[in-house]
């Protein structure tokens, strides 16, 4: 998405941020705590008409010419001119929007915003392009790094870390819907509708001619405000150092004094109550049985409750019938009528006359087709049937992706799977998709696979595993037979193991049961006879990498029925976890540097046994290649008490480089990530006081150093 648009510029002023970026797009989710349904799409701009909560409450788009109790949308491109789509129409607006700002301290500010919004998927203004969704965001200014902060606001709670240095920013963005379908906001924060505590009855928000008030808020006021489904009508941010003034209590909803806590119960609340209830139109359909007559069904809906609804021919030229109004109840309606000619209208237009101006919808007259499709899973064939409502006519149905139907049905050659459903299509427009019915023998599982590993040669007295995990299929229970000189540590395991006996070829066999089975594979072990243990750890490895792992190999060893493995740590040396000390190739995760440990080479011990009761030792080393770090530039601005270190490494790894006045046991100036080009930069300010003579050190935890470069004090 190109832009998902930001709070205007009078709505900034008010919370006194501006240039807001904006977050991750949620994806659309089930009715959140408070909306309950959106309504009809009105055909002047593509939007829903209104959206409601689960309380009742219909707001309406919010985007009048010059309305002052609705002043946050998009500019219009002649604000002097009536809005009208899509030439002089804002790029953004809301339904609902409310907004609580508060200080915090070192002069910062705070915002908690919840809207429900309209606005275009690539920004500019385009018909299509429309989309709605319901908005949490969240943030401050000169907040601590590296911290949590916990904001509780009418849509609940929310912990939020600072994502950049001083600043805390979280957008929620859910439902980002159009194409027609604008219900994934219904899964957002938003909702009930937040309003004044004052609201139904405040006298300035515009009540009606009956008293009752035509807006929820003035968009502007900070106000007390009622709503929150979780009874949280307050916005408050708990976290370190966020109270501008440390003696005062700032959160008096809380019981007792609390400490790094700020809260605010005014907020400023933008919404307009909907008045219209727009119309949807449904379905158009036409059957007929002669070329003379027949009749067209009309299925329309709307708001629930009494609603003047009624449709006509929108066809060019003389209209086939007059207008009719549908009926209905709870928000469905419908209507018959009958129509004479060769032709049935191309079109009908469905008009909610009770709307100040009426709401209107086009909608073609197409057939109405229906029919059955069958998969036969032995013969593979997947038959569809299918008939238009119009029979008069000589109709062409099509199964998309297979093919006309020929007098009415259609049978596909074998087909390896069938297809979920099928789209039948019409000639006159009409199409339906078929669910796909299946018929005949049901599928056989998986059969069984016996596995019983690669042969193996072995050492006398060596202790031996056998492997039957590679079997496949829904295996149920696994069985090993051995030789009469063998004894398994469990014959019904999938690993058993044993001790190799005298010298000789051994066959073992696995039966694996289960569907399809039993299954049966064999393996062969060939002992030889034992010989003196001569330990070989491998050749010592010269460019292992700090923070990746490092095998050890002792498969070269002679008579090895035992191995077992053990750093040497010599001073200053890091310790590495071994994994698998007692295999013949263990692993470790070379560690990373950290002065004043050793950079030099880890040393392994190998000792192996065999049978005949020798053992034998070996060594190895591994060696870390170290990356060369150097410092570039390093200097001290003594007037704003700021250190700032450029430098280099040869390894663009992304690592961590750590910065020290004097020595690398001095005082640490600060951390750095080296960038993708090899470069590294710290500024900031330090306890530490620059002064002529100072020199600074750096170090990489791939074991870089550089030392003593000279501070300039500016």
């Amino acid at each position: 998405m190109k832009r998902i648009l930001g709070f205007l510029l009078t709505i900034f002023a008010v919370v006194s941020l501006a240039g807001l970026a904006s977050a991750a797009v949620g994806p659309p989710g089930t009715n959140g705590p408070g909306l309950a349904e959106v309504g009809p799409v009105d055909a002047t701009d593509g939007y829903p008409v209104w959206y409601r909560d689960k309380t009742g409450l219909r707001l309406e788009k919010c985007i009048a010419q010059a309305d002052p109790l609705c002043p946050a949308r998009g500019p219009l491109p002649d604000e002097a001119a009536p809005v009208s789509f899509p030439g002089n129409y804002p790029d953004e607006g809301f339904y609902s929007l409310t907004s609580g700002t508060m200080d915090t301290a070192g002069g910062g500010t705070a915002l908690a915003a919840i809207a429900l919004e309209q606005a275009f998927f690539n920004g500019p203004v385009a018909d299509g392009d429309q989309v709605t969704f319901a908005r949490l965001r969240l943030k401050i200014t000169n907040a601590r790094d590296g911290v949590d902060y916990k904001f509780t606001t009418p849509a609940g709670t929310k912990t939020v870390r600072t994502s950049k240095p001083g600043l805390v920013s979280d957008t929620e963005d859910i439902g980002i819907g159009g194409k027609g379908d604008f219900s994934g906001a219904l899964g957002g924060r938003v909702g009930p509708f937040l309003t004044w505590d004052t609201y139904p009855t405040d006298p300035a928000l515009k009540p009606d001619a009956n008293g009752k008030n035509t807006y929820v808020g003035d968009g502007t006021t900070p106000h007390k405000i009622t709503g929150s489904p979780y009874g949280s009508n307050i916005f408050r941010i708990e976290g370190p150092g966020i109270n501008p003034s440390a003696t005062a209590d700032a959160c008096p909803s809380v019981p007792g004094p609390v400490a790094d806590c700020i809260e605010t119960d005014l907020f400023t609340v933008q919404g307009k109550l909907a008045t219209n209830s727009g119309v949807a139109a449904q379905r158009a359909t036409y059957s007929r049985s002669s070329l003379g007559s027949g009749t067209v069904d009309v299925f329309a809906s709307s708001e629930a409750g009494p609603q003047s609804i009624l449709f006509s021919d929108a066809s060019a030229g003389n209209a086939v019938f007059s207008p009719t109004a549908l009926e209905g109840s709870g928000g469905t309606y419908f209507a018959r009528i009958a129509f004479e000619g060769p032709q049935p209208p191309a079109s009908v237009s469905v008009t909610n006359s009770s709307d100040v101006p009426a709401s209107s919808k086009k909608i073609d007259v197409v057939d109405k087709v229906s029919g059955k499709a069958t998969f036969n899973t032995d013969s593979g064939v997947l038959s569809v049937e299918a008939v238009s409502s119009d029979t008069a006519g000589a109709r062409t149905l099509t199964a998309v992706g297979f093919g006309e139907l020929a007098s009415g049905s259609l049978a596909s050659g074998r087909l390896p799977a069938p297809p979920a459903s099928v789209t039948v299509r019409s000639d006159a427009k009409g199409e339906v998709v078929i669910p796909v019915e299946v018929t005949g023998s049901a599928r056989a599982p998986i059969p069984v696979v016996a596995q019983a590993g690669a042969d193996q040669a072995v050492t006398e007295g060596q202790k031996v595993d056998l492997d039957g995990s590679a079997s496949s299929g829904p295996v149920s229970t696994y069985s090993w037979s051995s030789p009469p000189a063998v004894v398994l540590s469990d014959p019904n395991a999938v690993r058993p193991s044993f001790t190799a006996p005298a010298p000789g070829e051994y066959v073992f066999s696995l039966t694996v049961n289960g569907p399809g089975g039993p299954s049966t594979a064999i393996v062969k072990v060939t002992v030889t006879a034992s010989a003196p243990a001569v330990a070989n750890a491998g050749p010592n490895q010269l460019n292992a990498q700090r923070g990746a792992k490092v095998t050890l190999d002792g498969s070269g060893s002679n008579g090895a029925a035992t191995y077992s493995w053990k750093q040497i740590v010599g001073p200053g040396d890091p310790t590495a976890a071994l994994t698998g000390a007692n295999s013949a190739r263990p692993s470790f995760t070379f560690p990373l540097y950290k002065y004043p440990a050793s950079a030099g080479a880890l040393t392994f011990k190998l000792t192996v046994g065999s049978p005949d009761g020798s053992s034998s030792d070996a060594q190895v080393t591994v060696t870390a290649q170290a990356d060369t770090v150097a410092v570039s530039s390093a200097r001290y601005t003594a007037s704003k008490r700021e250190w700032r270190v450029d430098g280099t490494s040869s390894k663009q790894a992304g690592q961590t480089v750590t910065v020290h006045l004097g020595g690398l046991e001095g005082t640490v100036l600060g951390t750095a990530v080296v960038d993708a080009t090899g470069s590294f930069s710290i500024r900031g300010s330090s306890t530490a006081v620059g002064r002529a003579g100072q020199t600074v050190s750096v170090e990489s935890p791939l074991g870089g150093t550089a030392t003593g470069f000279a501070v300039r004090v500016q």
